[in-house]
């Protein structure tokens, strides 16, 4: 079966929208939650899986009961954009533990990176590694995460795909 051939339907998206707010959730209450029967609702999720539309589950932990957190957004701008500067960037960003997300953009900076260290002081390390690691980085800009109000609490299947 073919991704395309796999439809995602009503309860395929309503399986969707609970695990991703839920992924430890028993098949017993996910196949309630869903209105079916738990061997057609664990057939359904294990489709799901296979055809990538569930690619990993997590968990989500709170990290400042543990350690101290500082999490910021950095702007980044590359000197140059040929592949090998980008692919030079690729590479530098997946060492760097601290960098838990990065995404290319479009717009007046190259990539937006998530950053999460203990203080002020491991953001300036890291801030110095990154630009004194030749490669080629000429603007980095930081903006510490003050307040989440609105955490990220799943995608909004029902609007994205409304009219599909």
């Amino acid at each position: 079966m073919t991704t395309e051939a796999f439809k995602i339907d009503k309860i395929n998206r309503r399986i969707l929208e609970v695990l991703q707010l839920d992924a430890r959730i028993s098949n017993i209450a996910l196949a309630d939650a869903v209105h079916l029967s738990p061997s057609a609702c664990l057939e359904r999720v294990k489709k799901l899986e296979q055809q990538g539309f569930i690619t990993r589950y997590l968990g989500e932990i709170a990290v400042t009961k543990i350690a101290p957190l500082l999490e910021s957004y950095a702007e980044v701008t590359l000197s140059n954009h040929r592949p090998e500067d980008f692919r030079q960037f690729h590479a530098a960003v997946k060492m760097e533990k601290a960098i838990v997300q990065c995404h290319k953009v479009s717009g007046r900076y190259d990539y937006l990176i998530r950053i999460a260290v203990r203080d002020m002081a491991a953001l300036s390390r890291l801030t110095d590694r990154l630009l004194g690691a030749g490669i080629g980085i000429a603007k980095f800009t930081t903006v510490p995460i003050i307040e989440n109000p609105k955490p990220f609490g799943g995608y909004p299947l029902e609007e994205l795909l409304d009219g599909a």
